[in-house]
């Protein structure tokens, strides 16, 4: 019981960071398009500068945690004492005033640039205590499972809550809320963590160096890939969904479901959130896999289960075929998850045993939320390409058909192809090729 209160208080931290990532990436885009008029083209291409300096950003915050050394340690202070910029920063993301395309732009990519210095310091630090809490194999896969299921909720709040007060109330108190949640998840999450004292020998790497060191290790780039890919489909539908909705299954207004009349937004938070009810039950399936398999074939199994829901979504039509496409997601979503973070272990541990115990726990998160985060510009260019040549047409009610394919693509056909590479990253991914469920390391190389 001790562990499980201890898992779920530390659990908090990834409810703030799914919260923020998810209600940002499945709003800004269509807020700041769709609702405030900036073209497609500029806000991909902002999308794409962030995500650039998303992936220098990561590094350096986990360089800077590293280099730190106060009494109460390395990440616990940052954590600590920037829950609140970092919600106050997220609330400003939604509070532009009508202006000229020239300024908006420079608007969103400014907070853009200090939401995201502050989500990736809070992250990485929050990250890289993962091993202090969850020492063993065993530990951490339990707190992945915890860790998870307390990421539904903030799915549910992300996909559901979110989108409808942004309908209702407008997104100032989206904005508003959500940055609170952000804030208090945080600051729960560090009570009662305590860092392992930093050993003499523990040396500062500089950036390139720790480039270097990570992508010398064959089994972390092979993880990176997977991890990139899992990355690009959960951003790919969380940005497209609102377009997928109002244009390729046509809920741009009032629609009648199993006899209710359903908001636009409404209906939109039914046909995402149903499908992350879904991934509750899934996360206890997953559980038994992962022990009997091991981190690779668990994930290499989950990302091929993405694709039935993926190429449903890409063809339906209407509210019901939309609802079996993201519902036949769910395996998917859960699965990838609940395997990251113990496989990201999985690879430090392994780097350890070649380094004589000398453990770089900053220096692999850091880099791997640096690198993962080139879904980013993918995202934004693709983005940025397909939507102008598609046809699409910023503010208008009603799109070419064309446009709708442009969407269905990028909602579906894109993630497929993510998919089908995670897949062969992780087939290629050298450990846990022979895994043995009761054991403290997976470190079998061929």
């Amino acid at each position: 019981m001790g562990n499980l209160i201890k898992h779920v208080r530390y659990s908090m931290g990834n409810f703030a960071n799914t919260i923020a990532y998810n209600v940002f990436s499945n709003r800004a885009q269509f807020y700041y398009v769709d609702v405030m008029g900036l073209s497609a083209a500029v806000a991909g291409s902002v999308w794409a500068i962030y995500g650039v300096w998303n992936m220098v950003n990561d590094p350096l915050m986990g360089q800077l945690s590293d280099r730190t050394r106060t009494r109460l340690g390395r990440r616990v202070p940052y954590v600590w004492f920037g829950a609140i910029p970092l919600g106050l920063s997220f609330f400003l993301l939604w509070t532009p005033v009508e202006q000229p395309a020239w300024m908006l732009a420079a608007y969103f990519l400014t907070i853009l640039f200090f939401f995201d210095t502050l989500y990736s310091l809070l992250l990485i630090c929050y990250n890289s205590l993962y091993v202090e809490v969850a020492p063993t194999v065993r530990d951490r896969i339990d707190l992945a499972m915890v860790r998870e299921i307390v990421a539904t909720i903030a799915l549910l709040a992300s996909f559901i809550l979110a989108p409808v007060m942004a309908e209702k109330l407008g997104y100032v108190w989206m904005g508003a809320l959500m940055g609170l949640l952000i804030a208090g998840g945080y600051m729960i999450s560090m009570i009662g963590v305590r860092e392992r004292p930093v050993t003499t020998e523990e040396t500062n790497e500089s950036l390139l160096a720790s480039f270097v060191v990570v992508m010398s290790s064959k089994p972390f780039r092979y993880f990176l890939g997977a991890n990139i890919a899992k990355e690009y489909i959960w951003l790919s539908l969380a940005a497209m969904l609102p377009f997928w909705r109002k244009y390729a299954i046509g809920i741009h207004e009032p629609v009648e479901i199993l006899g209710q009349t359903l908001s636009p937004g409404d209906a939109e938070a039914i046909l995402l959130g149903l499908s992350i009810v879904a991934a509750i039950p899934c996360l206890l399936i997953w559980r038994p896999i992962v022990h009997r398999l091991g981190y690779r074939y668990a994930w290499l199994i989950a990302s091929l289960a993405f694709i039935p829901g993926l190429a449903l979504m890409m063809i339906a039509t209407d509210f019901y075929s939309g609802l079996l496409g993201t519902l036949l997601t769910a395996p998917g979503l859960a699965g990838s998850m609940i395997m990251p973070y113990p496989m990201i272990t999985e690879v430090i541990d392994f780097d350890a045993s070649q380094q004589n115990g000398y453990r770089r726990d900053g220096v692999f998160f850091g880099m791997n939320a640096g690198i993962a985060k080139f879904s980013f510009p993918i995202q934004g260019l693709l983005f940025a390409t397909v939507m102008p040549l598609s046809g699409y047409i910023e503010g208008q009610m009603v799109q070419p058909e064309s446009a709708a394919t442009g969407i269905r693509f990028l909602i579906g056909g894109s993630t497929i192809v993510a998919a089908l590479f995670s897949a062969f990253c992780l087939w290629r991914y050298p450990l846990g090729r022979r895994y043995s469920p009761t054991a403290c390391e997976i470190a079998v190389h061929e």
